[in-house]
């Protein structure tokens, strides 16, 4: 009797272990994939992207001082804008003109700028001196004297450049 009490012991041992299993089973398939309920799991969500590009305004100031050395983003407008000459005797002419453009390592420009906004002004002979001085600006300024690491960072990212013509007449 004792054999067979050892025996039905071990079978109601092994039936129990697949009970309890199949039971884990149910309820893991219930829960989350780490074992919690639905209500408690997230999905995973990259966090958000950085900006595809760096956009800022440039307003003309007779008064800006230009940085000796760029280490921040503010730091390359305030000298674009310190570089930056509109055209005399428009007074404000209302023009705006958008730039896309990219840096070398070493703060030079990098391919050829385009322009992808045009906004005319109150007089249409004031475009061509008005994007000459935008240009100008660039040819004045460039090669901008970028720290080494501020370089390596910007290198190849894309600039939105918006010149706004809002001086007071």
């Amino acid at each position: 009797m004792g054999r067979t009490w050892a025996a039905g012991a071990r079978t109601a041992t092994a039936a129990l272990l697949l009970a309890t299993a199949s039971v884990s089973v149910a309820a893991a398939q219930e829960d989350g994939p780490l074992g919690w309920r639905d209500e408690w799991y997230e999905p995973y969500e990259p966090p958000p992207s950085l900006p595809e590009g760096i956009q800022g305004v440039v307003r003309p100031d007779p008064n800006a001082a230009a940085p000796q050395r760029i280490n921040t983003l503010r730091e390359v407008f305030q000298a674009l804008q310190a570089c930056w000459r509109p055209p005399g005797g428009s007074g404000y002419s209302g023009q705006e003109i958008t730039l896309r453009l990219s840096f070398k390592r070493d703060g030079a420009v990098l391919g050829k700028p385009r322009i992808t906004y045009y906004k005319p002004g109150t007089e249409g002979e004031q475009r061509e001196p008005f994007t000459r001085s935008v240009r100008e600006a660039f040819e004045r300024c460039t090669p901008f004297p970028f720290t080494e690491s501020f370089g390596a960072a910007i290198a190849g990212r894309i600039f939105a450049f918006r010149f706004v013509d809002a001086r007071p007449m």
